[in-house]
């Protein structure tokens, strides 16, 4: 009974223990944002629009067919420190990728899509 008591004592004891010593976000690199994509129509949206709008992608690749494969990313980060009383510290780290592509041919947006990783 005595060690059960003991147990809750401590467990409760360390519930305030474990808090957020630093987080930080950073917007990464915006190339787009979701209002712009919405804009894109396929087989009307001239690619003069899109490099006024976008900018030059990120990366560039020719078909076969003669379309060309356009690819804007947008990145961000999120680190967080996580402490636990002054014993520990772990930090967490993610990063996120959002790329547009588009597809384009005869200076038309052929087709586009959003890839996430």
């Amino acid at each position: 009974m005595w060690k059960l008591f003991g147990v809750s004592i401590i467990c409760f004891s360390l519930m305030g223990c474990l808090f957020v010593v630093d987080s930080k976000q950073n917007a990464g690199k915006t190339q787009w944002h979701e209002e712009e994509r919405a804009q894109l129509v396929s087989g009307q949206t001239s690619v003069s629009w899109v490099t006024k709008t976008l900018g030059t992608p990120d990366r560039s690749s020719a078909r076969d067919d003669g379309s060309e494969v356009w690819r804007y990313v947008n990145s961000r980060s999120k680190e967080t420190e996580i402490g636990m009383f002054l014993l520990f510290n772990i930090d967490v780290s993610s990063d996120e990728e959002e790329t547009l592509v588009i597809v384009v041919r005869d200076a038309v947006v052929v087709d586009h899509w959003v890839e996430r990783g």
